[in-house]
C-alpha cells in the first residue's frame, strides 16, 4: 500500500514503487525506492525514440531525487541495452535523469533556484550534494541560459568596466537598457580596450549591431571606439553617474586643500567630512546637515564648489540641447574669480564631451540600471568570497542583473527554466 502512495507523490510515468528500504548515508538519514516499470518499451539513448524490440540488462542505476521529509531520497532503477532500428545498440535513456547524471532533474531544477538565493556551499549542506556537483548543476544549466536566450528588438546598449582581482584588471559588462523583455545585462568580457569587445560584437551579431540607435557609457576611448565601429549612425550617451564621479572628485580635491591651508582651529572641522561633502544636499539629514553647515560657513572657497556641485545636477532636467548648453555656459563663468582649479580641469573636460552629454535631451534613458549592475556585480563576487571559476562568476553576474530570472523554488524542468 505504501509503495502506491509513493508512486502517486513521484509522478514518474512508466514506473511504479516495487520496494522501499531506510537506512542512513553519511550522517543523514535515507530512504532507497526500487522502481520497476509498468509500461512496455524502452526510450533510445540515442534517438529517444521508443523501442520495443530486443533488450539486454545493462546495469543497475542510482540517482538522487528531491528530499522525503528529511530523508534524502534514492531512486534504483535497472537499465537495459536496446537495439535501436535506427542507432543500432544503445544505453536506455531515463526519463527522469540524464545519461551521466547523478540526480534527477527535479532535484536538478531545485538546486538551480536555490543557487540563486543560497551559497553553493549551504545549497550542498542542505541537499546532501557534493559543492562541486552543485556548482556544475547550476554552471550547465546557467550556460544553457545564455546559449538560448533572445537578442532580437534591441534598441539601446549600455557598457560598463568592473574592476576585478588586484591591479589593474577589468571586465566589461554589456546590457540592454531598451528591448522587448526591459533592461538587462546581455553579456560580461575580460578587459575594457576596443579590441576586448570583438568577441562581444561576434556573439551579439552584425544585423543586431546595425539595428542599435543609441549607447550609454563613460568616456573611456576604447568603448567609444568599438561601438562606432560596430553600429553605424549610433548616438552615445555618456553616463551622468560617471559625469557626477568626476565633479565628487574636483569637490574632493578642494576639501583636501583646504585642509591643508586651514590652521589648528579648523583642521578638526574639515578632516573626516568627504562623504557628507559627495552627498546631495536632500539626502543630507539631522546631525549631518549641521556639520555640514559648519563645514561651509568655515570655508568660503569650499561652500562655492558645493554650491557649483549641486547646480551641475541641473543639466540632466532639460530637454533642448540650445538650454542646456546655455546652462553649462553658465556655469562656466561661474569658476571666474574662484580659483578652484580641479573644478576648472573639469569643466574643460566636459566641453570635449558636451554633445554627447546633452544627448540625453534627444532619448531620455533611464542611467541608473548600468550603476544598479554594477553594485550587484560587486555583491555577488563578495558573497561568494570569490570564484575559481572565471566563466561561472560571469554567468552569475548575469543571472543577477537580469530582472526576469526569478526565484522559483519548485519549476523543477529544466527544459522550462529561463
Amino acid at each position: 500500500m505504501q509503495e502506491d502512495y509513493l508512486t502517486n507523490f513521484l509522478g514518474m510515468k512508466g514506473f511504479f514503487v516495487a520496494r522501499v528500504e531506510m537506512g542512513v548515508r553519511g550522517e543523514r538519514k535515507a530512504v532507497v525506492l526500487y522502481l520497476e516499470r509498468s509500461e512496455a518499451g524502452y526510450l533510445c539513448g540515442g534517438c529517444g525514440q521508443r523501442v520495443e524490440g530486443e533488450v539486454t540488462s545493462y546495469r543497475e542505476r542510482e540517482v538522487q531525487h528531491l528530499t522525503l521529509f528529511e530523508y534524502l531520497t534514492f531512486l534504483r532503477v535497472y537499465q537495459y541495452r536496446v537495439l535501436c532500428p535506427t542507432c543500432g545498440w544503445k544505453v536506455e535513456r531515463l526519463p527522469f535523469a540524464e545519461r551521466y547524471g547523478r540526480v534527477t532533474e527535479g532535484l536538478a531544477g531545485l538546486v538551480y533556484e536555490l543557487c540563486k538565493v543560497m551559497t553553493n556551499k549551504a545549497v550542498a549542506l542542505f541537499q546532501g550534494l557534493h559543492w562541486g556537483t552543485v556548482k556544475d548543476i547550476d554552471k550547465k544549466v546557467l550556460q544553457k541560459a545564455q546559449k538560448e536566450r533572445p537578442l532580437d528588438g534591441i534598441t539601446v546598449l549600455g557598457v560598463d568596466e568592473i574592476g576585478v582581482g588586484k591591479g589593474h584588471k577589468y571586465w566589461h559588462m554589456v546590457s540592454a537598457l531598451e528591448g522587448p523583455r526591459g533592461p538587462e545585462m546581455l553579456y560580461i568580457g575580460e578587459g575594457r580596450k576596443e579590441k576586448d569587445l570583438e568577441r562581444f560584437w561576434r556573439w551579439f551579431g552584425k544585423k543586431r549591431a546595425e539595428m542599435i540607435t543609441h549607447a550609454v557609457m563613460d568616456m573611456w576611448k576604447g568603448f567609444i571606439r568599438s561601438f562606432r565601429a560596430h553600429c553605424p549612425g549610433i548616438q552615445i550617451i555618456y553616463d551622468k553617474f560617471h559625469i557626477i564621479r568626476h565633479l565628487q572628485e574636483a569637490l574632493n580635491s578642494v576639501r583636501k586643500s583646504e585642509l591643508q591651508k586651514a590652521g589648528v582651529r579648523f583642521r578638526g572641522l574639515l578632516a573626516g567630512k568627504k562623504f557628507i561633502l559627495m552627498k546631495r544636499y536632500a539626502r543630507v539629514r539631522g546631525q549631518a546637515r549641521e556639520a555640514l553647515y559648519e563645514l561651509l560657513f568655515a570655508s568660503p572657497k569650499l561652500m562655492k564648489a558645493y554650491l557649483l556641485k549641486e547646480s551641475f545636477n541641473h543639466l540632466w532636467s532639460y530637454s533642448s540641447r540650445t538650454w542646456a548648453r546655455k546652462f553649462f555656459q553658465n556655469w562656466v563663468k561661474q569658476l571666474r574669480w574662484s580659483r578652484l582649479k580641479s573644478y576648472e580641469r573639469f569643466a574643460r573636460m566636459i566641453e570635449k564631451h558636451l554633445d554627447g552629454i546633452l544627448s540625453h535631451c534627444d532619448k531620455k534613458v533611464s542611467l541608473g540600471f548600468i550603476e544598479a549592475t554594477n553594485l550587484k556585480a560587486r555583491n555577488i563576487i563578495r558573497r561568494a568570497y570569490g570564484y575559481r571559476d572565471k566563466e561561472y562568476m560571469k554567468l552569475k553576474i548575469i543571472q543577477a542583473c537580469s530582472p526576469f530570472s526569478k526565484f522559483h523554488p519548485w519549476a523543477l524542468s529544466l527544459c522550462n527554466i529561463p
